[in-house]
């Protein structure tokens, strides 16, 4: 049970999917958990420990408002950032793709990290270190053209959580990814309304010998326990659950 004195871990995109896991990790661990999102999570903003935010990660402002409305709760307490907040464009063959769609997927997925960084890393510097840790993607690897936009945005965050991972070093804080390959959530069935149950994801995987699908809670424990590598731990790293060549 999270309690005045538990560290803090700051999670964006928690209104449902890998990020909503993600902070129930947290919670289970028994940290505050700091909620970013913009549709907020009624479910989550009713658990003890759990902290709803809601705000547009691609608004400068509206991120740093939102953490200094919780600076009660966030003063020498933020152990663990997570930037999880992201969209993925439809697929669109290479040759017709415009160039709005490959901005939207930046500023939807790499402007959103850069906020919350800019934000958090000062807090986690005064909490005496910790870690961000990036949920990315094996399409970086580029490898499906028709989903260029959406690769290159996540080729482009790590090289940020690199980046982090030279900048922030100093301070105690590591800065890693995690590729999970395909999660059941609606972001992988578009018509998905409510979480798989684990029988199909069993049927899933046995029946057509595919990438490994994988439950937002199995990605959520692997996520959780790398934000909770020590100062000294693994930085830089990309760690990928795909079957997908990096």
């Amino acid at each position: 049970m999270a309690s005045d004195t538990s560290p803090v871990a700051v999670v964006s995109g928690t209104s449902s999917g890998i990020g909503a896991a993600v902070a129930s990790e947290f919670l289970r661990r028994e940290y505050t958990v700091v909620g970013l999102s913009r549709r907020g999570n009624p479910g989550l903003a009713g658990e003890r420990g759990y902290v709803d935010c809601i705000a547009d990660l691609r608004d400068d402002e509206a991120v740093q408002t939102a953490l200094a409305s919780v600076s009660e709760t966030t003063a020498d307490r933020v152990k663990a950032v997570v930037l999880n907040s992201g969209v993925s464009p439809d697929p669109v063959d290479l040759s017709k793709i415009e160039w709005q769609v490959a901005a939207a997927a930046y500023d939807n997925n790499v402007h959103t990290a850069l906020s919350l960084i800019q934000t958090a890393a000062p807090l986690l510097k005064l909490s005496g270190g910790g870690s961000f840790t990036f949920v990315g993607a094996s399409l970086a690897n580029g490898y499906q053209p028709e989903r260029w936009a959406y690769a290159a945005s996540k080729a482009a965050l790590t090289t940020l959580m690199r980046a982090c991972s030279a900048e922030f070093a100093d301070d105690g804080v590591v800065a890693n990814e995690v590729r999970p390959g395909p999660v059941a959530t609606a972001m992988t069935f578009t018509d998905l309304d409510g979480e798989v149950g684990d029988q199909i994801i069993r049927a899933i995987n046995d029946g057509f010998r595919t990438d490994w699908l994988k439950a937002p809670r199995t990605v959520a424990e692997w996520i959780v326990s790398i934000a909770e590598f020590p100062s000294n731990g693994p930085t830089g790293q990309v760690f990928n659950y795909s079957r997908k060549v990096l």
